[in-house]
Parts: structure tokens; sequence; C-alpha cells
């Protein structure tokens, strides 16, 4: 199927001018047990009217169904090719969908969120505004945790950039050459560049983001709250025996919570009880990003 018949230009935008206050998100599931419990708690609890979604379905899959009908919500089918970062790529190219917005964020179906303790309310406690709001003219790639293995990156379950970086991003220049690693050679494609066929591409793909965006001249940001400890968290990313962060106790000792970062990281075993305990008091307390968030259109 092409994929312009099955995903029709958004027309949420004014004569084509982008809106700074409008976000484009893309979520990118692939059927599992864990992805399908992720995504039926973002649907509930996530979606809100001041931005655009793009809901990326890879592979064989009826969770669509689960996605409500509302004029700022698409859904895009395709074969389950490229992995996460190949597949947003395409999305976004697909009749330069990305030069209609200036604010980005790119989520996949491994994390569970968003998260916000009680007292956090209000259109300041968007999720998606707490993650966009710290891109700005030096920071061009946020992300919710960093990984020091096999060096320093930000971890590409959740992304948020701006139209600068979105364009880093997506097309290669001098500046995103990456070095080789155990995942990928010197100069493999990073981030959105490439379609991925194997893990280890992907997996170089992901690590390389965040030198590249620093190799242009920008800076990147995490949310979570170790990484400020030390304006040389990245510099000393191995000094503290810091690996990848997200599995259970894995956390300088403990585990991160949702509250410290909105999303869980949900496939990997990480504290089950609690992100059950969440996830049940969350959607029994019936805080909504429709509420929180309003409408910024």
């Amino acid at each position: 199927v092409a994929f312009n018949t099955i995903y029709p230009k958004l027309i949420i935008q004014a004569d084509g001018v982008p809106n700074d206050d409008r976000p484009l998100i893309l979520y990118a599931y692939a059927e599992s047990d864990v992805a399908r419990a992720n995504l039926e708690y973002f649907v509930v609890v996530g979606l809100h009217s001041a931005a655009d979604f793009v809901f990326i379905f890879n592979g064989e899959t009826n969770a669509g169904l689960l996605i409500p009908d509302a004029p700022n919500i698409r859904v895009v089918h395709r074969n389950n090719t490229c992995f996460d970062l190949g597949a947003y790529g395409e999305v976004l190219r697909t009749d330069d969908l990305w030069t209609q917005y200036r604010r980005f964020i790119t989520m996949n179906a491994s994390i569970r969120g968003p998260f916000l303790p009680y007292w956090a309310q209000g259109k300041s406690a968007c999720w998606s505004d707490l993650y966009l709001d710290r891109v700005n003219e030096k920071v061009k790639l946020v992300g919710m945790s960093a990984n020091c293995q096999p060096r320093f990156h930000v971890q590409s379950m959740i992304w948020a950039t701006d139209s600068v970086g979105m364009e880093l991003l997506l097309y290669p220049h001098s500046s995103t050459s990456s070095p080789a690693d155990n995942f990928g050679t010197a100069g493999a494609p990073v981030a959105f560049h490439s379609c991925y066929d194997g893990w280890h591409p992907a997996v170089h793909a992901e690590v390389g983001t965040a030198e590249m965006i620093i190799e242009a001249g920008y800076d990147v940001d995490v949310i979570m709250e170790a990484y400020h400890k030390s304006k040389r968290f990245r510099h000393d990313c191995h000094a503290d025996g810091v690996d990848d962060l997200l599995f259970n106790g894995r956390y300088f000792g403990s585990n991160i919570h949702p509250y410290e970062t909105i999303f869980m990281k949900a496939n990997r075993d990480i504290d089950p009880k609690l992100l059950e305990s969440l996830t049940e008091w969350h959607l029994a307390e019936g805080r909504r990003s429709w509420d929180t968030c309003g409408n910024h259109a």
C-alpha cells in the first residue's frame, strides 16, 4: 500500500504556516504485550488537543483500533522495517511533513506514561511542554535518560527537538560523521538518516545522535536528575561505573522514578510493582492530558 494513500497530509496547520505553539508528536509501535499496555495507558492519559499526533504502527497489529477519532490524530500502518529511528525519518520526510512544524517529540511504546505527581497540575504540567520547553537556541535534543555504553548518548525512547534539530536528525551533513563502535563503522548513518536493516546499525544510529548534535555546535539535555549532578556527567561517563541506567537497580543503586522523568521504561522489568501501582492509581485518579494541556491551537 502506498504511504500517501493511507496517510493524508495533516490539515491542522493554517495555510501551511508552522505554528510555534503546536508540536508534532510521533509514537512508534510494534506489537507486544508490554507495548499494548503502554499504548492503552498513553491513549487515555497522554493524548491531548494541543499537539498533532501521528501513531506509526509497524507490522501486523490491530492496535490502531485503540486510537480515538480526532482531527489532530493520524495513523500510519507500515511494514515493520527500519526500526523506530528509520520509521520516524520515513514518516517525517513524506510530503515534507516535518516542514509544517517547528517543535517535535518522537517516542516509542517501550515507555509508559505520562506520570506526574498530584501537585503538578494545570497547563504548566503538560507532559509534552515539560520536554519541549527544555529545547532552546542552544539545546537541540532532549531525552529522558542518558546511557554511557558504549559512550555517552541520549536514549531514544523519547526525544524532543525543534526544526533546527530535526533537520540535523533527518539529513546528513558535514558534522554527522560518527566514530566506529561495537555497533557500526565510522561514518555509518545516525539519527533518522537511514532505514536500518538490523539491530546493530539501529543502536549505532541511537548512540551517535547526541554526538552529532554536539558536533554541529549545539547541546543536548536529559530529564533524569543524575545527569545534572555534575556539569561533566557526559565527559566522566564511566567514572562512577555508569552504564545503561535503565535496568533494575542500576540507577546508582536504585531506579529512576517516573516522577523524575515523566515516563518509565516498561519493557525491562524495572520495579514492576511500582509500575503496576502508578498505572492503576493514575487511571483511577482521572487526571488527563486533554484537561492539563488545554488547546493551544
